[in-house]
């Protein structure tokens, strides 16, 4: 991950790079080398003893072109901004208003970004009135601490001191009213109906670099799930559509990749499932390397076809397409 991230940031001689998260001081010791006695490499951390272990790390190897700062990576390190690269090396709920002013038009930043239970390290290039996206690649990192420290992650459904099964879904925030109305939901018996097609190998962490679940984030029911009941009739990974309207949701998984687990008595969540399914199958199956995402800094007044927004705490509109 480490190397994928590094190759994202297309480092050059004489860049000016700044690192949130700085471990070791490994990742910066590898930058540092990157942009040579011409450049410099700024790495935040926002434990003491961190910092100091990583100073200690570089002097030692002689990486005298890096400086270590204790602070909240939050806010960057606006005293030698502007940089050409930034760099986030812990999980983040969004890009820092901070990071975007301190990051020159034209650079880089690359950061592990939460979409609705799939984290993505993207390389996000700032151009006038957006950041857009280079690259993406699925990764898991620990998340940033702080004042902006995340709210989202994965949190229980099912009644743990019942025989409901037991699942786990990816959340923005913990929605505690949203949990109570999912545990009524998957307390009840599921039925096995045809998808119409075979999603065998498409599942987070089965093929990484799937679409599946980045194309069914346009609607504002889907949500990662996971399984951790011998009696579910799926274990692992999936994609839920919830539809508590019609009291009905739809599960995917590689558990039987041909079919959809039904819970409910109605199929509104099942024939809305199939629909983005179909959706899907008409672009060619794309998959994360066709994903294209855009931060924009002023909301716009209407979205293109074939984009769509997510939904995110953010100070910026978030929006994705399969289309440059």
């Amino acid at each position: 991950m480490m190397a994928i991230m590094v190759e994202q940031l297309n480092v050059q001689p004489g860049s000016r790079v700044l690192e949130i998260g700085a471990g070791t001081g490994y990742n910066a010791a590898i930058l540092s080398h990157m942009v040579g006695e011409s450049g410099s490499v700024v790495t935040v951390d926002i434990d003491r003893d961190i910092v100091d272990e990583a100073a200690v790390n570089l002097s030692n190897a002689a990486y005298d072109n890096v400086k270590c700062v204790c602070g909240d990576g939050f806010e960057g390190f606006p005293a030698e901004q502007p940089y050409d690269r930034i760099i986030v090396t812990v999980g983040a709920q969004d890009v820092s208003p901070h990071w975007v002013d301190q990051l020159k038009n034209g650079g880089i930043m690359v950061v592990p970004l939460w979409f609705k239970g799939f984290t993505l390290s993207v390389a996000l290039e700032k151009r006038d009135g957006e950041l857009s996206s280079l690259s993406a690649s699925p990764c898991t990192f620990i998340p940033m601490r702080g004042m902006w420290q995340r709210t989202e992650g994965y949190f229980p459904i099912g009644d743990p001191t019942g025989d409901s099964q037991q699942m786990t879904i990816g959340l923005e925030w913990d929605d505690q009213s949203f949990r109570r109305d999912l545990n009524r939901l998957f307390a009840q018996d599921a039925r096995l109906l045809e998808a119409g097609r075979s999603l065998e190998g498409q599942f987070y962490p089965q093929d990484i670099f799937s679409g599946l679940y980045m194309s069914l984030t346009a609607h504002p029911g889907t949500f990662m799930v996971i399984s951790s009941s011998e009696k579910a009739l799926f274990q692992g990974f999936g994609y839920c559509l919830v539809d508590l309207d019609s009291t009905s949701a739809a599960v995917l998984s590689n558990a039987h990749p041909e079919r959809v687990a039904v819970y409910g008595r109605d199929d509104t969540a099942y024939n809305r499932l199939i629909e983005l399914l179909d959706e899907w199958d008409r672009l060619g199956r794309p998959s994360i390397r066709d994903l294209h995402i855009r931060a924009l800094f002023n909301p716009p007044q209407f979205i293109p076809d074939g984009h769509w927004t997510i939904a995110k705490r953010s100070h910026y509109t978030w929006t994705l397409s399969w289309v440059s």
